[in-house]
């Protein structure tokens, strides 16, 4: 980890726990103009790695996106393909802005029926092994189940062989803003004891 990592992000000090990595974790979309350093980014990779995936075949894999062209173009399809009410919301231009942009994918004939599960599983120990270190990211899909277009035109950006699937769009980058605390449901309305309706014991 570079040594000045902590003064890079956003925030008083990277997280030295497990916990605090769970509980502290947030979408960042906005990236200070600083590259990222290989070493780091293939640190967090080689964590992401190690995710659960179906019968140990680890049929993921990672196509790392830093090229300002690409990072345009692949915002731009991700735009299009997002409902009207949610690209007001949350437009994806910010991807153009990001030091480097993950899309994890996945080997279908290594994932046994389990691929969008694999890839999101890797995805979920990226983002926080990311956070570990001081980096921020956001998880966007990389397919739709009703329309075909969104993967295809990552496919093509990517020249993905036939076999391998894109399931997510992390981009990475040093903090540019820190969004406020998460509010939580309450825990107890989230648990059922034995079947579902049954409150959770005191």
């Amino acid at each position: 980890m570079p040594e000045d990592l902590e003064v890079l992000a956003i925030g008083d000090r990277c997280p030295s726990t497990l916990d605090e990595v769970l509980r502290g974790r947030r979408s960042i979309r906005r990236y200070a103009p600083r590259e990222l350093p290989d070493k780091l980014v293939l640190e967090i990779l080689d964590l992401a790695r190690h995710a659960p995936c179906s019968m140990g075949a680890q049929p993921c894999c990672f196509v790392v996106i830093r090229t300002p062209a690409a990072l345009e173009r692949l915002a731009a399809i991700k735009n299009a393909f997002c409902a009207a009410d949610k690209r007001e919301a949350y437009p994806a231009g910010f991807l153009a802005e990001a030091p480097v942009v993950v899309v994890v994918c996945v080997e279908r004939d290594r994932a046994h029926g389990r691929g969008h599960e694999n890839g999101i599983l890797a995805a979920a120990h990226l983002l926080l092994a990311a956070h570990a270190r001081g980096l921020g990211g956001t998880y966007l899909t990389a397919y739709q189940p009703d329309d075909p277009g969104l993967e295809r035109e990552i496919r093509l950006l990517l020249r993905l062989p036939p076999d391998i699937d894109p399931v997510v769009v992390v981009p990475l980058g040093f903090p540019a803003e820190r969004p406020a605390p998460k509010r939580l449901r309450p825990l107890s309305s989230l648990i059922h004891n034995e079947i579902f309706g049954e409150p959770a014991q005191e």
